[in-house]
C-alpha cells in the first residue's frame, strides 16, 4: 500500500484501529465465526453456533514484497481501501484499508491496486495484463474479474494459474471460500477461476413495498422461506391482481402495478434459481448444455403469462432511463420489483423488504442466487507462489468476518436490531451463491451468450415459444465450448 513518509504516524494508528476493530473476531490466534449451515429444510439460513477458527497463516515478513491487485471496482468497494487522508466517500473504505493494513503486518507485504475503467463489451483488465504474462513478468498477483467479461481469454490463452497449485496456502474447504462452485468452472482438473467472500458478489433479489401489501391484506412470505415453501408459483400468485389505474382509462406507467422492473440479468436468474443452469460440468470433467428440457420450457411459459398480465410491467435495457416508459420503485406504485442488491432503496419513503429468489418448487433442495458479480484468477507468471496463497487466505477470511457484516449493518443499512426479517433474507441470498459455466465462458462467442440471455431476451421479443431461439443457438456455442474451453484441459 503505497504511502508518503509523513503518513507513518496515520499508519500506526490505523493498525491499532485495525487491532482493536478485529479484537473480538482474534484471540489467541484464533476466531469465533458463524458458519453457513443449511437448516435442513433447503433454506441455506446460517444458524448461530459458532465455531472458533482462524486461517493457518503464521505471521511472516516478507520484506515489504508488493502484492498487487487490479479490478473494475473503485476502491472502497469491497477487497482495498484507500488510505484514510484520501477521504473516500465509501462507507466501507476504512474498514477495508484496516484490513488491507492488518493483512500487510501480518505478512509483511505491500498491497496495492490498480482499477480499470470498464468499457462494455470489452477485456479491459485481460488487455491490460495479458501483455506481462507473455513477457513472463510477475506484474499482477490478483485478477478481480467481472462475471464473464475477461474470464474465456484468461483461460483458453494460457494466462491463469491452476489454483490448486496454492494448495499448501488456502484451504478451499473454508466457508470463505465457494468450493462448488469453483469445481463448477473446473476445466478438466484445473480450477483457473475462483469465488468466494473475497468477490464483490451481484445478485438480484425481489423488493416489495411492505407499505402497499399492508393495504391490501398480503403478507411478506418470511415464514414460508424459512420453512422451504416459497416457491416461483406463490412468487407469481402474491404479485398478481394488483394493477390499479391511475384513473385515466390507459395503462401506461402511471398505474400502479403488482410488479414491474426492467427485463435484463435479473430475469435470466429465474434460470438458475430454478436449478437450471446452461452449462452443467459433470464428474469425468466434460460440460454439458443442460438447460433445455420440460422444466426449463414450464419456466418461460410462467414467466411468459406472468408478464403478459395487467399486473406486471417490464421493460429493456434500452428504456432504462425513458421516463415515458419506466415505473420508478421509488415513487410507491409498484408492489414488488427486482434488482441489484444494493443501496438504491435505501431513500424509500415506504417500508422495503427484501425476498430471496424463489424456488421452482418445494422439492427443489436450496435457493439459489446466481453471481453477475466477481470471480478471481491467479496470473500464471506469480513467482511468490506462498504470499500470493497466504495474502489470499486472509483477505477472503476477513472478507467474510469483517467486510460482510460492516456490509450488511452500514451499506444495506440491514442491522439485526431494526430489519432482523430482511437481514436474514439477505445472508441467506449470500449463502445460496451460485454461478453457471455458461456465464463464465460466454464471453467471446455470440451464440452461448444468447443462451445465458435467452430468458430475457425471448420475453423482451414477445416469443412464446423458445424452441427455434435455442436451437438456433446451440450448436455452435456447442462447438465452442468444446473447441475453446473443454479443449484446454
Amino acid at each position: 500500500m503505497k504511502e508518503t513518509t509523513n503518513r507513518g504516524i496515520l499508519r500506526a494508528l490505523c493498525l491499532l484501529l485495525a487491532a482493536c476493530m478485529l479484537l473480538p473476531l482474534v484471540a489467541c490466534g484464533e476466531t469465533a465465526e458463524t458458519p453457513d449451515v443449511t437448516t435442513g429444510d433447503g433454506s441455506g439460513v446460517a444458524t448461530e453456533e459458532a465455531t472458533e477458527f482462524f486461517p493457518n497463516v503464521e505471521k511472516q515478513d516478507y520484506k515489504g514484497e508488493t502484492f498487487r491487485m487490479i479490478g473494475i471496482r473503485d476502491a472502497g468497494t469491497w477487497v482495498y481501501g484507500e488510505d484514510p487522508s484520501a477521504a473516500n466517500v465509501n462507507v466501507l473504505n476504512d474498514t477495508l484499508y484496516e484490513m488491507n493494513t492488518t493483512v500487510e503486518d501480518h505478512l509483511g507485504i505491500s498491497i496495492e491496486y490498480e482499477y480499470v475503467q470498464h468499457i462494455t463489451g470489452q477485456s479491459v483488465i485481460f488487455e491490460r495484463v495479458q501483455p506481462s504474462v507473455m513477457a513472463g513478468d510477475d506484474a499482477y498477483q490478483l485478477c478481480i474479474l467481472p462475471s464473464y467479461r475477461n474470464v474465456a481469454s484468461f483461460v483458453t490463452q494460457d494466462c491463469v494459474m491452476d489454483l490448486y497449485d496454492l494448495n499448501d496456502y488456502i484451504d478451499l474447504d473454508q466457508p470463505y471460500w465457494n468450493r462448488e462452485v469453483i469445481e463448477s468452472l473446473m476445466i478438466g482438473d484445473h480450477a483457473y477461476i475462483a469465488t468466494g467472500d473475497i468477490c464483490y458478489y451481484t445478485v438480484h433479489p425481489i423488493y416489495c413495498n411492505k407499505d402497499l401489501l399492508k393495504e391490501v391484506g398480503r403478507e411478506i412470505p418470511y415464514d414460508k422461506v424459512r420453512n422451504g415453501s416459497w416457491t416461483l408459483d406463490e412468487y407469481l400468485a402474491l404479485t398478481a391482481e394488483l394493477y390499479t389505474d391511475n384513473g385515466d382509462g390507459t395503462v401506461n406507467n402511471l398505474d400502479t402495478f403488482g410488479f414491474a422492473a426492467l427485463c435484463d440479468t435479473n430475469f435470466n436468474s429465474f434460470m438458475q434459481a430454478s436449478d437450471i443452469y446452461v452449462i452443467t460440468r459433470h464428474d469425468d470433467g466434460s460440460f454439458e448444455f443442460s438447460m433445455y428440457g420440460e422444466k426449463l420450457l414450464n419456466l418461460y411459459e410462467k414467466l411468459f403469462n406472468w408478464t403478459k398480465t395487467d399486473s406486471t410491467r417490464i421493460w429493456g435495457w434500452g428504456d432504462r432511463e425513458n421516463e415515458s416508459v419506466i415505473v420508478d420503485f421509488l415513487d410507491g406504485r409498484t408492489y414488488f420489483t427486482q434488482d441489484e442488491l444494493g443501496t438504491k432503496y435505501l431513500t424509500a419513503t415506504f417500508d422495503v423488504g427484501i425476498l430471496p429468489l424463489p424456488k421452482y418448487d418445494a422439492a427443489q433442495a436450496s435457493y439459489a442466487h446466481v453471481n453477475w458479480g466477481d470471480n478471481i484468477a491467479v496470473p500464471r507468471t506469480v513467482k511468490n507462489t506462498k504470499l500470493v496463497g497466504e495474502t489470499l487466505e486472509l483477505l477472503s477470511y476477513y472478507s467474510k468476518t469483517v467486510v460482510r457484516p460492516k456490509f450488511y449493518d452500514d451499506v444495506l443499512e440491514l442491522r439485526v436490531s431494526n430489519a432482523p426479517d430482511d437481514r436474514e433474507m439477505v445472508e441467506l441470498i449470500f449463502n445460496t451463491i451460485v454461478f453457471d459455466p455458461g456465464i463464465a465462458y460466454c464471453d467471446g462467442n455470440t451464440q452461448l451468450f444468447a443462451l445465458v440471455y435467452l430468458p430475457k431476451e425471448c420475453l423482451l421479443q414477445g416469443q412464446e415459444n423458445i424452441a427455434s431461439y435455442y436451437q438456433k443457438n446451440e450448436r455452435a456455442a456447442s462447438g465452442y465450448l468444446t473447441r475453446k474451453i473443454y479443449g484446454k484441459k
